[in-house]
């Protein structure tokens, strides 16, 4: 009995000793059977084990579609095969299928279940009737859907752009990566759709599956039909069909004027003019200075469009045919004496070769105003512009 109360004894001292050393490998023995045990979170391999260009290209998959027979809206994209195609309904509302007003849905991709969720990759698509860059279009678009910017919109070309936002749709809070492609007068939006909590997972799936889009047929034209207008021999220059001349004046060879309005459907019959392009064409000669003819476009501002310049935007060179020996391409600010309206903002540009002066500029609501109208016009005029020769 004694024995036994020497074995308790020891094994009461051993515990108390192990309980007073937590360094020793008995104290970690025990922290086995007492400790709390921290639940560690899966990496992304284990929720989603797409993760580096190897394993994207071991399970890539070509998708490849002809929306309504458009050969200028085949595309293909690269998803993961086990990704499927859904059902979606098209409308020919127009005769190419596109409608220009509304934005339709062409095509739609939809991953397996993740961790109970499921991704997609939405293929869209919409009618341009007027030039705009891809960034600007996709900026408007991100804005009116009420889809939250996530970090700066990514302009690739004049034609390709990307973005990133976070929107609820049916309840459902989901981070979108966004890519606008247009192709003629065609526009395709791709939106890779994934659950917020799978957007670290997704995110190079995403990545790899917008950077992966493609038009089959490339076309090089514009988004409109382009008209050819020339000053003599003075200049000349392409301009979207949208715009319509106004005020053309060439009785004078020495100096000639010419106008487009931007028009759209006011109230009754009456136009509304969303834009005015001018272009004043100057012979070189004893009796003109680019300093005289500056100070006559300053009255014409002044005195006829009765607007006051407040704020020089930007100051640049024009991307200019060679034979002009200079050129300078400035944005200002500019306000009107009536104090119901809004500002607007003039892009001037002033071209000058042996012979001639050229002036250039636009007139148009500020970004701030009417973004979509602002786009349309500063991308028409850019293009007016570098068409000049």
């Amino acid at each position: 009995m004694k024995f036994f109360k020497k074995i308790a004894l020891a094994c009461l001292l051993f515990t108390a000793i192990a309980l007073t050393q937590p360094n020793t490998a008995n104290a970690g023995w025990f922290s086995r059977f007492f400790a709390k045990k921290v639940p560690v979170a899966p990496s992304l391999t284990q929720i989603y084990p797409i993760q580096d260009d190897k394993a994207f290209q071991n399970v890539a998959k070509v998708f490849h579609k002809i929306p309504f027979n458009n050969p200028e809206l085949e595309y293909s994209i690269l998803l993961p095969k086990d990704w499927t195609s859904q059902e979606t309904i098209q409308s020919d509302s127009v005769g190419g299928g596109l409608n220009a007003q509304i934005i339709s849905e062409i095509a739609r991709y939809q991953s397996p279940v993740i961790n109970t969720m499921k991704a997609s990759a939405v293929i869209e698509s919409i009618q341009l009737t007027h030039e705009i860059s891809a960034k600007n279009w996709l900026k408007n678009y991100i804005y009116s859907s009420s889809c939250t910017p996530q970090g700066k919109l990514v302009a690739i070309s004049d034609k390709k752009a990307t973005a990133k936002c976070i929107t609820t749709i049916n309840g459902d809070t989901l981070y979108i990566h966004a890519l606008a492609a247009i192709n003629g007068n065609n526009l395709i939006l791709v939106k890779f759709e994934c659950p917020l909590y799978l957007t670290g997972p997704l995110n190079f799936i995403a990545q790899k599956a917008l950077d992966s889009f493609k038009f089959i047929l490339v076309t090089d034209h514009p988004i409109e039909q382009q008209k050819i207008f020339s000053f003599a021999n003075a200049v000349r220059f392409s301009y979207p069909v949208s715009w319509v001349p106004n005020g053309l004046d060439t009785s004078d060879n020495n100096s000639m004027y010419m106008q487009l309005f931007n028009e759209s459907a006011g109230r009754g019959k009456r136009k509304q003019i969303d834009g005015m392009i001018r272009f004043m064409v100057v012979r070189r000669d004893a009796q003109t200075s680019l300093q005289k003819e500056a100070a006559r476009m300053k009255a014409y501002f002044n005195s006829f469009l009765g607007l006051t310049f407040t704020k020089l935007v930007s100051s640049e060179k024009t991307p200019a045919a060679k034979r002009f020996l200079f050129s300078r391409y400035e944005t200002y600010r500019v306000a009107t004496k009536s104090q119901t309206s809004h500002d607007q903002e003039v892009r001037l540009v002033v071209l000058g070769s042996k012979s001639w002066y050229v002036f250039a500029f636009l007139l148009t609501p500020t970004e701030s105003d009417n973004f979509y109208t602002w786009a349309c016009n500063t991308q028409a005029f850019d293009m007016i512009v570098k068409s000049l020769h």
